[in-house]
């Protein structure tokens, strides 16, 4: 796990507002008691409110979970309508939640897996712009949208894609698997002096790891 504390969410960003504000409100009942009819009436009233709002978030993220889970049992049961059904539900209803951050990208698959590519960018997109991207989800859609723009055969504009992914990552392992992927979509549009320039960069830059391997053998077939 990383060292680095996790960034938060736009939503968590939100929920951590509104307890911030709770709390300074109970704070101020309680300076000022006296000054209020009732004084403790609402303190507790506050108090209560907080309680409420933290268990429901709770509940609300449980819920979340288990219709994650739901979403992923019926697409292993070979129901991909049923899955769809699911899904868009978790993501409307439950946003802001991880699970729904995982089921964005989860929905974004099966409509591409349908061959919706429209909806699939979208849904990729959505991730990407409003939720705090992890390592695995951020590169499930980043490759996502340039699968889409593949399937659609705008091969220039797939590599490229992974290029700029590429660049954003500089360093880490996901940098060497998306220049790869631009690489061998080079090779689809016939770019052979790219592909071979990327794969010449794998090779090099990521010698340590085995995808290094992989580019040589792929520099071997030329």
């Amino acid at each position: 796990m990383s060292s680095e504390r996790r960034k938060l969410s736009k939503s968590e960003l939100r929920e951590d507002e509104f307890v911030e504000w709770i709390m300074q409100a109970v704070e101020y009942v309680k300076e000022r008691a006296s000054l209020f009819g009732g004084g403790a009436v609402a303190v507790i009233v506050v108090i209560v409110a907080i309680n409420y709002f933290i268990e429901s978030k709770e509940a609300g993220r449980l819920q979340a979970a288990a219709l994650l889970g739901d979403v992923l049992m019926v697409e292993q049961g070979g129901e991909p309508t049923e899955a769809i059904r699911l899904a868009e539900e978790l993501v409307s209803s439950y946003a802001g939640t991880s699970a729904a951050a995982q089921g964005t990208v989860l929905l974004a698959n099966l409509h591409y897996a349908q061959g919706r590519y429209a909806e699939a960018r979208s849904y990729y997109q959505r991730y990407l712009d409003n939720y705090e991207p992890l390592d695995v989800l951020a590169y499930a859609a980043q490759s996502g949208l340039g699968a889409c723009l593949e399937a659609e055969g705008q091969f220039v504009a797939a590599a490229q894609h992974y290029e700029a992914y590429a660049a954003q990552q500089a360093g880490t392992i996901r940098e060497a698997m998306a220049r790869m992927e631009a690489a061998r979509i080079y090779g689809l549009a016939g770019d052979s002096d790219k592909q071979q320039a990327l794969l010449e960069e794998v090779s090099r830059t990521f010698a340590q790891y085995p995808i290094a391997a992989q580019a040589r053998a792929a520099l071997a077939m030329f």
